[in-house]
């Protein structure tokens, strides 16, 4: 118990003095007035006071009291005369010295001592003295940790200012694993190439709800704080203090932010030390809005969706400015920890956190509309779904094949790197979606209906060991299979069970440019199926071949539209006692017809005719230029007997595309390509169209391969070759060009046709040349059918904008005698063909025809 200190009013000067502290409990002591010097004993009892003796000067002190000297007092005050009971303070503290007498039980024993300065005083107890100063103590300890504080922090600030230089690096890592996105021409998703599925959406994509409810929920003063908020910390430290246990995080969106950057989840100090230093260097380089969307965009939301984009689709399969806030809600509830609230794996957990954020929000007054039940409906449809499912599962892909053909490219444009890691590329092709989601459904359904009917039975045609065409079908299919990193069994092949399903190859091709619009390799994309057809595969082409040998013999002058050929059994004998005998399908001969109607019954002995007229070297040189102008190519694939005119050659679904082009564009054919443009994730263009040949066709960019007259003579030929092909029975009703193609055993059925807007080449068959399809199985029976039901459906929904056949500019039409080709005259039955502007019809027809005999009166009978 202590005592205020009091005052006692001297008897000799009547001035105040201030008694000496601490205040003695009880006993005797002398004081001296410090203002008169003058002493006076003081009886203290229970820390009161009173004068005892008043000491006359020479009077000598009592044997029980000790004599003292007080400090002056720079201001004295003027003290109440009392008995002391009431205290007050002086303006300013004495010092003083004194001798402190303390009176014992039974002597009084008298201590001497000096006022200590007012700094050890204040440190020390009350009545005792101080063994080491606590003053010095807290200087020392205060000066040590103010030094460290300064020293980490430069070394902090240091930090920062080293991890500022290396900011761009680091953004630079978060594009890796970036998906790689395919689009089409109009900039339309095709296909995603990923291992990490990461949003790429820019801050403006999101709606501002969807902005201002996660900013709400994460870190509502993001706006204000410069990458940590002091304020959020001491709350969650107080509230994780009063829990006893962690509830409460701090982290600002900068931090979370500087946490995915590093990818650190250990929890320890050095962790979050540099994590708080990344923090404020993003914030110096970054804007607020980079930083959220960045943040945004990579950001883990579960399932391996990274982002909100990504989320989005995932759990929703919408687009952001799509959303209902309450999704917005669920969305933004699980960046803290993204598989306990999963709505697929924890609804409770996640619908116990919704609940959460609706309170807080009623707390702040702030989206006071939103609907519980919307949320019930929410859990009760993602209960649907497997709490195992990922966005590996939802992996868009429309053009598995088209997928497979730009990996290919952008690890050959890379080299060494790998293109998932790297990720981010953007490849616009040359592809229509519209078009290309249309064929892998239509085709998939169209097999299956033919099976079932019977058009397609599956043969086994060849027991004999295996032919030079075998072998090297055996072989392009283990390099594809090994390019693709995939295991293949290669004595699988001669079984029937890897070779059970028909297969049907696709490739549309616009004219005027040469883009490929839609590519179908064959059945469903797998880890045992790709094989691109398409643009992989060279198989027999059958009598498609016929319209390029019909337009080489018109373009050199040894045929005309309207010269007649007979058609009749051919005998040809060649080295070591072979014979060879052409026949045409059905066994049936015709006499003497004219080309076109040669051309629509594919008659095989008028074929071998044209190329006899043409002759080797001529046949060379126009295949030369269609398919072969790099002289390697040609010495590995031409081979130039008359059989050639007949599709013995091993041709490619893109090459006979291609080469039909030349009819519907002047005779030009332009290099197929995909692949507009390759850019990578900082908008770099790695890969451009034009300087390269994409598909390995050895094939110059542009070339001239007949005349421009020739072109409209051989469109219209093959006008009524393309409407008795059976593309009618597909339902398609439009103009077009078009030649069907048969091999040998019914291996290999082909239709190729053309419009001004695209060449489409389709190729059915199986992939083992071992079987066939059975005696239905021809060209105009299997494959015009498909092709009818591919453009009829693409022209219903305007896909592509339909061009019209335009009329002849180049070659000349006359009015020929259809029983002899030559110009008509007043006897003849007339027939209208066009001519080369220098091969006009031979004459003048100079028979007298009693009777007009229509030759074409039925084209259709026996066709195929």
């Amino acid at each position: 118990m202590s005592a205020p200190s009091p005052k006692y009013l001297c008897p000799h000067c009547q001035k105040a003095s201030r008694l000496p502290e601490p205040i003695p409990r009880e006993g005797k002591f002398q004081l001296t007035c410090a203002h008169c010097k003058e002493k006076v004993i003081l009886n203290f009892t229970d820390y009161r006071f009173e004068i005892l003796q008043v000491v006359a000067k020479e009077t000598p002190v009592s044997d029980t009291a000790q004599s003292f000297q007080p400090f002056k007092i720079p201001t004295p005050s003027i003290a109440k005369p009392s008995s002391f009971k009431e205290r007050s303070e002086p303006k300013s503290k004495p010092f003083w010295e004194r001798k402190v007498v303390f009176e014992r039980e039974r002597e009084p024993e008298v201590r001497t001592f000096k006022p200590k300065p007012l700094k050890q005083r204040l440190s020390s107890g009350r009545g005792k003295s101080p063994s080491f100063s606590y003053v010095k103590l807290a200087f020392t300890l205060t000066s040590v940790c103010l030094f460290l504080f300064i020293l980490g922090f430069s070394y902090f600030v240091a930090g920062v200012l080293t991890t500022k230089k290396e900011v761009p690096m680091y953004l630079e890592s978060l594009s890796k694993n970036i998906p790689t996105k395919i689009l089409d021409r109009n900039g339309q998703m095709v296909s995603e190439i990923f291992q990490k599925r990461t949003s790429t959406l820019h801050l403006q994509d999101y709606p501002e709800d969807m902005i201002s409810i996660l900013l709400n929920i994460e870190d509502q003063k993001f706006f204000f704080h410069g990458g940590i908020d002091y304020t959020a910390i001491l709350r969650a430290f107080f509230k994780n203090i009063i829990n006893l246990s962690y509830k409460q995080g701090a982290s600002t969106i900068t931090q979370q932010l500087a946490r995915i950057i590093l990818d650190d989840r250990r929890k320890s100090l050095n962790r979050k030390w540099r994590e708080a230093q990344l923090a404020f260097a993003l914030e110096s380089v970054l804007t607020k809005e980079q930083i959220l969307e960045t943040y945004m965009n990579h950001v883990y939301l579960g399932h391996g969706a990274f982002g909100f984009g990504e989320g989005v689709k995932f759990y929703f399969q919408k687009n952001p400015m799509e959303l209902s806030k309450e999704e917005m809600v669920l969305l933004a509830s699980l960046p803290s920890a993204p598989n306990k609230y999963s709505p697929l794996k924890n609804p409770e957990g996640s619908y116990t956190r919704v609940r959460a954020i609706l309170q807080m929000f009623r707390n702040r007054g702030i989206y006071p509309n939103l609907d519980r039940e919307k949320f019930v409906s929410f859990y009760h449809n993602l209960s649907t779904r497997s709490p195992n499912e990922t966005v590996f599962g939802s992996r868009q892909d429309i053009a598995p094949y088209v997928t497979e053909h730009v990996r290919g490219i952008l690890s050959s444009l890379e080299g060494d790197k790998n293109i998932y890691e790297s990720g981010g590329y953007t490849v616009k092709t040359t592809l229509d979606r519209g078009a290309q989601e249309l064929i892998g459904p239509m085709v998939r359904e169209y097999l299956s209906k033919t099976r079932k009917s019977g058009k397609i039975q599956k043969k086994r045609i060849r027991l004999k060991p295996e032919s030079p065409m075998d072998l090297a079908f055996r072989q392009k299919m283990e390099e594809v299979t090994i390019l693709n990193e995939m295991v293949w069994n290669t004595e699988s092949l001669d079984s029937e069970k890897d070779t059970s399903a028909v297969q049907a190859a696709i490739v549309g091709i616009q004219p005027n440019t040469g883009q490929v619009l839609f590519i179908h390799g064959g059945e469903e994309f797998n880890s045992q199926n790709q094989f691109n057809r398409a643009t992989q595969m060279r198989r027999q082409t059958g009598s498609s071949i016929k319209a390029v040998l019909y337009a080489s013999a018109i373009d050199a002058g040894v045929i005309q539209a309207g010269t007649r050929i007979l058609d009749a059994p051919l005998y040809y004998r060649g080295g070591g006692g072979k014979e060879w005998a052409p026949e045409n399908l059905g066994g049936s001969f015709d006499g003497e017809i004219s080309l076109r109607t040669a051309l629509v019954k594919s008659k095989n002995t008028a074929a071998v005719q044209v190329a006899e007229r043409l002759g080797s070297a001529g046949i060379e040189r126009y295949f030369t230029k269609y398919f072969f102008p790099n002289d390697a190519e040609k010495k590995a694939r031409y081979r130039g007997d008359l059989s050639l005119a007949l599709g013995t050659l091993e041709i490619s679904p893109l090459e006979m595309a291609s080469a039909f082009t030349g009819f519907v564009n002047q005779g030009t054919v332009k290099r197929p390509y995909l692949i507009q443009r390759i850019t990578n994730a900082k908008g770099v263009v790695l890969y451009e169209a034009g300087g390269t040949d994409e598909f390995k066709l050895k094939l110059p960019p542009e070339r001239q391969v007949i005349r421009p007259d020739t072109a409209e003579v051989m469109v219209s030929l093959l006008r009524d070759s393309g409407r008795a092909s059976g593309v009618r029975n597909g339902g398609y009703v439009g103009d077009l060009i078009g030649k069907t193609g048969t091999t040998n055993d019914y291996k290999d059925a082909w239709f190729v046709g053309a419009r001004p807007d695209l060449a489409l080449a389709v190729w059915i068959g199986y992939d083992n040349p071992k079987f066939g399809m059975g005696g239905s199985g021809l060209g105009g029976a299997v494959a015009a059918p498909l092709w009818g039901e591919i453009v009829s459906a693409i022209d219903k929904k305007n896909i592509i904008p339909k061009i019209q056949f335009s009329q002849p500019v180049y070659a000349k039409s006359h009015k020929i005698c259809s029983l002899t080709g030559k110009l008509a005259s007043p006897t003849c039955p007339v027939a209208n063909e066009l001519y080369l502007s220098d091969h006009p019809p031979e004459g003048i027809c100079t028979e007298d025809h009693k009777s007009v005999q229509s030759e074409n009166k039925d084209l259709m009978k026996g066709l195929y």
